[in-house]
């Protein structure tokens, strides 16, 4: 399936599978979508993603884009709103709608080095979350795919979502393909933010994760 095709459908699953989350104070599982939040404005919860990919390997093949990238601007929030629907207090019928509010964060980045796809000095990488317009002390964020600070840098592993008619129409804009696709890199050595899964090995150095991309067809 079209990668940007199952951006846009994850991406709409979010607020929808917001809304059920606010009604019923239940949480979710399902890789059915890119990555949700709790209802709460303040820390992060554990996301829910398209992809299962958890090696390099698993990683680059999902991937439209392998960059080494550092943070030039701080993300820039905006709120998605959507019109979803409202049940019962059984769950069982629709009786109406409800606007929905969704915030949804750009980071821009340098481009240091591309590993893998079209080369770039810039890209925009979109995640989940972000700064309460509000309350600028309120942010929502994933614990496994936390906002962005400047100067950071990382290796990306990037699915290319322009196109996007919710999140990018007239734009270029990325996503990283899950949280075992945002390394850290912290002098010589990289961090992955997903979990650790028992019997699987990532990269813990730099060099052993660039050795694993290039050995990637």
């Amino acid at each position: 399936m079209n990668k940007r095709l199952i951006g846009v459908g994850a991406i709409s699953m979010i607020a929808i599978i917001g809304v059920l989350l606010s009604l019923f104070g239940t949480t979710t599982d399902q890789n059915t979508q890119v990555g949700t939040l709790s209802r709460e404005r303040i820390g992060g919860s554990v996301a829910s993603w398209v992809s299962d990919a958890v090696t390099v390997s698993q990683l680059k093949k999902e991937a439209d884009l392998v960059v080494k990238v550092r943070v030039i601007n701080a993300p820039t929030t905006r709120i998605v709103r959507s019109e979803l629907p409202m049940v019962d207090e059984q769950g069982t019928e629709i009786i109406g709608t409800k606007i929905d509010e969704m915030a949804f964060s750009d980071t821009e980045f340098e481009v240091l080095e591309v590993y893998f796809g079209k080369p770039l000095e810039k890209i925009l990488v979109m995640q989940t979350g972000g700064m309460d317009p509000k309350n600028p002390d309120l942010r929502s964020e994933m614990r496994d795919d936390p906002l962005y600070n400047i100067g950071e840098e990382y290796v990306l592993f990037l699915v290319d979502i322009s196109g996007d008619p919710v999140q990018a129409p007239d734009r270029e804009l990325y996503r990283i393909v899950n949280p075992y696709g945002r390394y850290k890199i912290e002098g010589q050595n990289v961090n992955s933010y997903g979990e650790k899964k028992e019997g699987v090995e990532v990269p813990m150095t730099l060099d052993e994760l660039l050795t694993q991309i290039e050995e990637t067809p």
